[in-house]
């Protein structure tokens, strides 16, 4: 998948993998459909992404029970414990209901992407190597490191999962999902989000028959790509608050998306996903930033790091007082700034993201810790790392 290229961390470890969202599936085989699904996933300043789906299901037949389920991918280059009680580390606030009522879910460790549920059993034999594979002890001695005589064969690539049972009524059954899950990131991008459309293909039929998708910035502005080969050319459109968008030139082609307390939405029927979806903050790669190349690019209130000349983007100001006054001005023209200061407002006008909000008022009431870094920035400063 084309975002997995560049969220993955390589041998650098240079960006750590949380998990991605997905799919309601059936656990089991069944003849239900997916009717319509609304998705909805909100990018917020604390490094979370929330997501909620509302499903109509068609049930063709009578009354029955289905085990329906959540996979999530576990945690990549990311120092946590192997969670044999099913409950993923970087996912909360999980819940489901169906039909006006909550429903109760059980969690566990399955092999991956298994039709039906394929439980891992007898977990205290197991050990997590690599981070999403589960090795038996019987064939390798956990404590021994990488000089292991591991059989990779015999690893299994495991998955928390999430599920329930789901009692579906004759004809249209309604189920609404919720989930915060934390995004990735890397040294090029302060956020990245995944989900997997293409499971969908485990309901009857193989496809989704209305499909919505917006991804919202509430009480904030985000500057991202969306990959989203798997609509086929079917657009987005600003469906609230302030946004532009555009067809961006960068590999794979995606839309690039400037948006301020608003949406953007997606809408199609007889979806047959063939791709996921990614997300991606706009960035430019790189380990450090110091004071030749500190910002003005892009920009994001919870991670400030280095630019171009890039895409969209302008030749970093060569004086040093002018490059302190870009900086400190940053969080500013994020929210909308009008700039009366000619040499400000030419530079911001210049950079595709600013969106100049008339009617803003310079509060700082939400401002974050990054904010804070740039209004307080001085030329002799040295950035080293993306936080």
């Amino acid at each position: 998948m084309l975002c997995m290229v560049a969220s993955l961390p390589a041998a650098a470890n240079d960006g750590v993998y949380y998990t991605k969202g997905n799919q309601l599936v059936p656990l089991q085989e069944t003849d239900i459909s997916v009717r319509r699904e609304v998705l909805t996933i909100s990018l917020m300043d604390n490094g979370m992404a929330r997501v909620d789906v509302q499903y109509e299901f068609w049930n063709p037949g009578g009354a029955k029970r289905v085990t329906m389920g959540f996979e999530a991918d576990p945690p990549y280059n990311y120092d946590h414990k192997f969670h044999p009680d099913g409950r993923h580390p970087s996912i909360s606030l999980f819940t489901v209901e169906m039909n006006g009522r909550q429903l109760e879910y059980s969690n566990a460790v399955c092999v991956a992407d298994t039709l039906p549920l394929t439980k891992v059993k007898d977990l205290k034999r197991y050990y997590m190597w690599d981070n999403n594979w589960l090795y038996d002890t019987a064939n390798a001695d956990p404590k021994s490191g990488y000089n292991d005589p591991i059989d990779y064969d015999a690893g299994i690539r495991f998955a928390y999962v999430y599920y329930f049972d789901a009692d579906f009524q004759p004809g249209i059954n309604r189920v609404r999902h919720t989930y915060v899950y934390r995004m990735s990131t890397n040294v090029g991008s302060p956020f990245i989000v995944e989900y997997k459309l293409t499971p969908a293909a485990r309901w009857a039929g193989g496809k989704i028959g209305d499909f919505t998708l917006t991804i919202r910035a509430d009480s904030t502005a985000k500057h991202f790509y969306v990959f989203d080969s798997a609509f086929a050319g079917t657009p987005f459109a600003v469906s609230e608050g302030m946004g532009k968008l555009r067809r961006s030139s960068t590999y794979g082609n995606p839309t690039e998306v400037s948006l301020r307390n608003g949406a953007i939405t997606l809408h199609t029927t007889d979806f047959a996903p063939q791709a996921e979806l990614c997300i991606r903050a706009v960035g430019v790669d790189g380990y450090y930033v110091d004071q030749q190349c500190i910002t003005g690019g892009t920009y994001d209130r919870t991670a400030r790091i280095n630019w171009g000349p890039y895409e969209g983007m302008q030749e970093v100001p060569a004086d040093p007082a002018f490059r302190q006054r870009v900086v400190r001005n940053l969080p500013y023209a994020h929210r909308g700034h009008v700039f009366r200061d000619k040499r400000l407002r030419e530079y911001f006008e210049g950079l595709w993201w600013y969106m100049p909000d008339p009617t803003y008022k310079d509060d700082t009431s939400d401002f974050t810790p990054t904010d804070w870094e740039c209004v307080n920035y001085k030329e002799v400063d040295m950035v080293h790392h993306v936080k």
